[in-house]
């Protein structure tokens, strides 16, 4: 997870602070943190097409010039943005990496994303709004692969330890086993925020879980 933080964290340390600026005052960095907020709303509550220059200038009530002075293009912004939800996603994954055991590590890993989801609907509402544009042109935004092939590697390599101390019996490769480890949680947080009924939200962590631990046989902690 560091090694996703770290590349996230350089695709949010490229971005264009306007004619001749080497290094960018408090004012432009917080000018250009509030245009980027503000595209994480956009895309969170009408999706990444509507995330327009026009759409940002209404959330911001900033005037035009500041977009082209900040940021090279519209896709410039909507690429930070990503990177914006996608660090702090990696950041909680980070916090999460405590306990002995590769059993208490894939549990805590497993809680903070859905308690991350939780607490940030729009931060999830985001990025589940840029895995669609990626499922739509999986080049949209190049890094995201490499990213998301780091994420299943380390979970594998956490099923790949707990296997080995027989805390899990995976039923396939542990490399499958991540990728499905990643599709249940991601489909449980969609259902879940499509039918309020189905789980309440201080349950949903517990539901998660037993899922995961279920499908890799865990033994109990």
């Amino acid at each position: 997870m560091q090694e996703v933080s770290g590349k996230l964290d350089r695709l949010l340390s490229t971005g264009h602070d306007g004619p001749g600026k080497v290094r960018p005052s408090k004012a432009s960095l917080k000018r250009r943190n509030e245009i980027i907020a503000a595209a994480i709303q956009v895309i969170a509550q009408r999706g990444i097409r509507a995330c327009t220059i026009t759409a940002l200038e209404n959330e911001t009530k900033f005037a035009r010039g500041h977009f082209s002075y900040h940021f090279r293009s519209k896709e410039e912004i909507i690429g930070l943005a990503f990177a914006t939800v996608g660090s702090d996603w990696a950041t909680i994954q980070i916090q999460a990496s405590t306990g002995g055991s590769a059993r208490e590590r894939l549990e805590h890993h497993v809680r903070a994303a859905v308690g991350w989801a939780i607490d940030r609907p729009d931060y999830y509402r985001c990025l589940m709004n840029f895995r669609v544009e990626m499922i739509r042109d999986p080049d949209a935004f190049r890094p995201a692969a490499t990213i998301r092939q780091q994420m299943w590697n380390a979970c594998a390599d956490i099923v790949r330890e707990g296997t080995a101390a027989g805390a899990f019996k995976p039923r396939l490769d542990p490399s499958i086993e991540a990728r499905t480890i990643f599709a249940t949680i991601d489909g449980m947080l969609m259902y879940a925020a499509m039918d309020t009924a189905y789980c309440p939200p201080t349950e949903l962590a517990d539901l998660v879980w037993t899922v995961i631990a279920d499908r890799l046989g865990a033994t109990p902690s």
